[in-house]
Formats: structure tokens, C-alpha cells, sequence
């Protein structure tokens, strides 16, 4: 079972910031899972949310700001006590893939910008593949985002980011090689390894119980997103033995 650090290692550290993903390398995270959205000058940044609120104390959207200003915000509004603002800014996407060369795969997720701007993301995260070529699958809860994607780069894995236990029409309309599951609607063994045996990859959100990591093991599902890296990794290991 992989262990992806969910936005870095948001239990433990700034969330979807370069400080953050830094912590989880070096707690021995080698996987990380983030969110993409557009600034206003149509750059690939990492955030969750739509607005700065949550994570900056700052008013406004995300989408309103260049690249620039949001990589000089503070994200440690909502987040465990972290010393310094180094490194604590919303950052490119590109900023953050070269401070951690040591992640050997991504889930880039895309949040939804409505049907106007939706085509936007996609062209944008489509460059942006094309121009670094991660190893990484490209994830959201929106098909048509993966559709994008997928017609522009057929071998770019996709995958749909789900909360029911029944996502194969979605799965099958994208063309989906990851299943990003919500833990709890992965109820039975037969129902992971008929996913599986379609060649798809299952990876369940957002475990932070040592129980249920336990449990998922036990379904033999492929991967976890976990807040909290360091307790999950050590965990996986030892069941791994």
C-alpha cells in the first residue's frame, strides 16, 4: 500500500505549501496528493479552496490574485503551529515541483471552476504536463475536466475523485485509470478487486485513523491519503511485513 501525503502533510504542516511538502519529504513521504486552481494571470497554483479565507486570514478569491501576490500570502491560518513564514505562501505549481525532487508520484487534483473557466484549467494543466512530464495522475470530482485532459494527452492517467460506491459510469466516461475514493464507500473486497481487475488504481481520502488504515490494507486496496504521513507510513510498513 502507498502512502500519498494529503495537500503535503496537512495535519502536520502548512497545507499545500512548499514548508508543507518539505516536512513530508523528510519525514519519508515519497508521494504527495495537491489541489490546482488558476491565478488571475492564468498560472497553475496550489490551493484547495476558492477563496483565501481558510487558509490565509486574507479576503477574496483565489482566482482575483496573480501568481506573484498569492506566493507572498501566509497560509498558516488554519493549520498546527508552525514557526516561520518561510516557505508558508501559495505557490505554483511549478514552485512546488522543483522544491521537492524527491516525490516519485503526484495526484494533482482540479477544483472545479464552473463551465466557463473549466476549459481554461484543463488547457493550463495540459501545458504544464507537457512541459515537465511528471510521473503524476490528474484527479478531480468534475469528468469533464478529466475528459479535457484526456483528449489532449491520451496517456495521461486520469482519475475520478469519488463519494459513492458506485462510480463506474464516471470511471468508464473518462476513461479513468485512478479511482480516488472516499474511504468510506469502499464497503466490500469484491468490489475493490473488480476495480482492480479493470486495471484501475484504488486510492481512498482522507484516512487519518490507524484502524482504517488497517482495514483498507485488509481490502487490499493500492494507496492512502492520510493529513498525517508520519504516523500512516510507519504503520504501512509494519503491516507490510
Amino acid at each position: 500500500m502507498i502512502v500519498y501525503g494529503h495537500r503535503g502533510a496537512r495535519g502536520e504542516a502548512p497545507e499545500n505549501t512548499i514548508a508543507g511538502a518539505r516536512h513530508a519529504v523528510e519525514r519519508g513521504t515519497r508521494q504527495l496528493e495537491i489541489d490546482l486552481r488558476l491565478s488571475a494571470d492564468g498560472q497553475l497554483v496550489v490551493m484547495h479552496d476558492d477563496t483565501l479565507r481558510r487558509t490565509t486570514g486574507e479576503t477574496g478569491k483565489v482566482a482575483a490574485h496573480s501568481a506573484r501576490t498569492l506566493g507572498k500570502l501566509d497560509a498558516r491560518a488554519d493549520g498546527p503551529p508552525w514557526p516561520n513564514k518561510r516557505g508558508t505562501g501559495i505557490p505554483t505549481m511549478t514552485a512546488l515541483y522543483r522544491a521537492v525532487p524527491e516525490i516519485r508520484h503526484w495526484q494533482l487534483e482540479l477544483k472545479a471552476l464552473g463551465k466557463r473557466s473549466n476549459p481554461a484549467l484543463a488547457a493550463a494543466t495540459v501545458e504544464w504536463l507537457r512541459g515537465h512530464q511528471p510521473r503524476a495522475v490528474v484527479t478531480s470530482s468534475e469528468p469533464e475536466l478529466l475528459q479535457a485532459v484526456k483528449a489532449a494527452l491520451p496517456r495521461q492517467a486520469v482519475g475520478y475523485v469519488s463519494t459513492t460506491t458506485s462510480p463506474e459510469p464516471a470511471l468508464e466516461a473518462c476513461g479513468c485509470d485512478f479511482l480516488v475514493a472516499h474511504w468510506q464507500t469502499l464497503v466490500s473486497r469484491a468490489q475493490v478487486r473488480k476495480l482492480q481487475r479493470r486495471g484501475i488504481h484504488i486510492s481512498a481520502w482522507t484516512v487519518n485513523d490507524a484502524s482504517v488504515i488497517k482495514q483498507l490494507y485488509k481490502l487490499g486496496i493500492d494507496s492512502v491519503i492520510t493529513d498525517y504521513p508520519s504516523m500512516a507510513l510507519p504503520l504501512v510498513a509494519a503491516l507490510a511485513r
